[in-house]
């Protein structure tokens, strides 16, 4: 099959603009007003004109004749079925079946984009797997809970969160999240089918749960991926927002339950000394074992805000401890942020400035 530049100038007459990914973020049908006009012009058209565009279709004939190309070049103009543009090609790209879910209220003049270029996982330069820690990076929502809880079980297990997408290759995607029917109930598998459309901060940067790494064009997804699941799940990404993910929808027992299936443990760092809370989380880490740890609320103590803060430890945060250093009694947290992270902490601050330890001892 000849190269399409082998039809210049010919297809350059003839084809609509194929739309990129932002013409195409919001997949409304085109306007009634403008299909009027745009009709109202085709019946006005002088005779010149149309002996203009026969020329031209002649033109296209013979191109499509001497080049051997497919008379797919001469479906022009609007289709018949949804009033979009008949491209000369076909699209095998797959939308989810079901309605996207909803952004945050403050986000609401936010849109809806296309990452056609995205793919589950990538492995990145460096990286000993294509599911790697430094993949995840929370976005302009409150669930640092599940940001860090993905952190923590890419961490430990970099195939689990492997098992939980399945790339379709066709912009679609089916994720895995185990979910409680009620507090009573066991998790179970739970498959929802969703496809590469995020909510988009501004031009190849989605608002939520970011990007992981890129090659040969293409980005990594499955932070995002996983995220928009739960959203979906729950009905938006609002209500997996902060202390929102224990309203509604499903029941909610910890971000490492929700990925792995395994109950998550508990533990108030108030009942802890200095040793316990080394061990607990050094032995988790050792045992490769899911771990995240909750900074106490500092809203109404100013002065102990500002000593966190001089270590990257903010108020009523998730961290993913990342190593433990029993001589020194340090400990250091990856923040879900991407960056900030807490390094070497002591642990008389530690207890300090974190209320819980969560453990997610497997099976």
């Amino acid at each position: 099959r000849p190269p399409r530049s082998t039809l210049f100038p010919y297809t350059t007459l003839f084809r609509s603009p194929r739309p990129g990914r932002h013409m195409n973020r919001s997949h409304r049908p085109k306007d009634s007003s403008t299909q009027s006009s745009s009709a109202s012009s085709q019946q006005t058209s002088s005779p010149s004109s149309s002996s203009d565009n026969s020329l031209m279709i002649t033109l296209l004939e013979t191109a499509v004749i001497e080049t051997g190309e497919s008379d797919s070049l001469l479906a022009l103009g609007p289709s018949e079925d949804d009033g979009r543009y008949d491209w000369a090609e076909d699209d095998d790209r797959k939308q989810q079946s079901i309605a996207l879910p909803g952004v945050r209220e403050k986000h609401s003049d936010k849109e809806y984009a296309d990452y056609d270029t995205g793919k589950a996982f990538i492995k990145g330069e460096g990286d000993a797997s294509s599911v790697h820690e430094n993949d995840v990076a929370q976005g302009s929502l409150g669930d640092c809970y599940l940001i860090a809880g993905m952190v923590a079980v890419a961490r430990a297990n970099p195939a689990l969160v492997e098992d939980l997408i399945n790339d379709h290759g066709d912009g679609t995607f089916t994720v895995t999240l185990y979910i409680r029917e009620n507090r009573y109930s066991k998790p179970k598998a739970v498959k929802t089918v969703i496809d590469a459309r995020l909510p988009e901060k501004h031009a190849g940067t989605p608002l939520y749960a970011k990007l992981g790494d890129k090659s040969d064009g293409a980005v990594e997804m499955w932070p995002a991926l996983i995220e928009k699941a739960v959203a979906q799940q729950k009905g938006s990404y609002d209500l997996i927002s902060g202390g929102n993910i224990g309203k509604g929808g499903f029941t909610f027992k910890g971000a490492s339950e929700l990925l792995t299936g395994n109950a998550e443990g508990y533990m108030r760092t108030s009942g802890l000394d200095e040793d316990d809370a080394l061990l607990h989380i050094a032995l988790a880490l050792d045992d490769k074992m899911p771990v995240t740890c909750d900074s106490k609320n500092m809203a109404d103590d100013e002065a102990m805000s500002k000593e966190a803060v001089k270590y990257n430890v903010y108020g009523n945060h998730a961290y993913a401890p990342k190593s433990v250093d029993l001589d020194g009694r340090t400990i250091s947290l990856t923040n879900p942020w991407g960056s900030s992270h807490v390094t070497d902490l002591p642990v008389a601050d530690f207890l300090k400035y974190y209320r819980a330890i969560r453990i997610n001892e497997g099976p």
